[in-house]
């Protein structure tokens, strides 16, 4: 399937699709809150809230390219 760049910023757009972004960098900014005071303790769970961060970061830095 392809995405055209016009439907994506329309997708972008939408005050359901802006929602969840924000929600996403909520969760982002929560995880990076209990790193900031937890670190170290349990580093499997310091490694799953790192991975977290990485996730939402790399869905909000999504782009589509006209070549795409």
């Amino acid at each position: 399937m392809t995405i055209s760049v016009s439907d994506f910023q329309i997708w972008k757009s939408d005050p359901v699709t802006q929602a969840f972004f924000q929600a996403c960098q909520q969760r982002a900014e929560d995880a990076k809150e209990i790193l900031a005071t937890s670190a170290g303790i349990d580093p499997v769970n310091d490694n799953v809230y790192r991975g977290f961060i990485l996730a939402y970061r790399e869905m909000q830095d999504f782009r589509i390219e006209e070549n795409d």
